[in-house]
């Protein structure tokens, strides 16, 4: 017989809070203003958020900040002219530079002391940041994504941390697309991978865990 390593049951155990982070995806002004759902998202967020403070979660911020042109890859370029219809790199508008008003958080959101707020310029968040070695510094093995893009940044870092063997839950009501449509086929793709969950079960989840410690 093959010895195979223990394997999570149950999402309470997948859900542990000690081992769980709350990846806050992008809920900035250049992105998640554009959720098609926001208000009703927002709502679903703030209540997963205060449960995951409460129960002990670690919270991590990302926040989505360009390079300057001269620091930007050309395959990222070429990606920006195609998304933007131009013909040339001089006729690009340069979205997201630091400082401006799209890289602020929504308002009224604030990170906490000693919650992680980690600068990213692609969709995934483990591509140049220091993010996997503080999930593994502190035995994080379960995140949770919230934020938007549901088919953007959400999807590609869900899969990539599927493939650095972490487990994955989206909460799929405090998750936000551009369009409906994106959201709902992006949370499709997903289900053949990670747990999708309503927050309401996460944050029970979590309850239980505490009241059971």
């Amino acid at each position: 017989m093959i010895n195979t390593p223990a394997v999570p049951m149950s999402i309470d155990e997948v859900l542990e809070p000690g081992r769980t982070a709350l990846i806050v995806w992008d809920m900035q002004v250049g992105v998640a203003a554009r959720a098609h759902d926001l208000p009703l998202l927002r709502e679903t967020f703030d209540e997963l958020l205060d449960a995951a403070r409460s129960n002990g979660v670690r919270v991590i911020w990302s926040r989505h900040v360009a390079p300057p042109i001269g620091h930007t890859a050309p395959a990222a370029i070429r990606s920006m002219m195609i998304q933007q219809a131009v013909q040339d790199p001089s006729e690009l508008r340069l979205l997201y530079q630091a400082g401006t008003p799209e890289t602020e958080l929504l308002q009224g959101l604030v990170p906490l002391a000693g919650e992680l707020v980690i600068e990213k310029s692609t969709i995934s968040f483990f591509i140049g940041t220091p993010l996997e070695l503080r999930l593994r510094a502190h035995g994080i093995t379960t995140l949770v994504l919230t934020g938007v893009a549901t088919e953007a940044g959400i999807e590609f870092t869900a899969r990539h941390a599927l493939a650095l063997g972490l487990f994955v839950v989206v909460a799929e009501d405090a998750v936000g697309g551009f369009t409906a449509e994106a959201h709902k086929a992006a949370l499709a793709r997903l289900r053949s991978a990670a747990d999708i969950l309503p927050s309401a079960a996460i944050i029970a989840a979590w309850s239980r865990s505490v009241a059971h410690g």
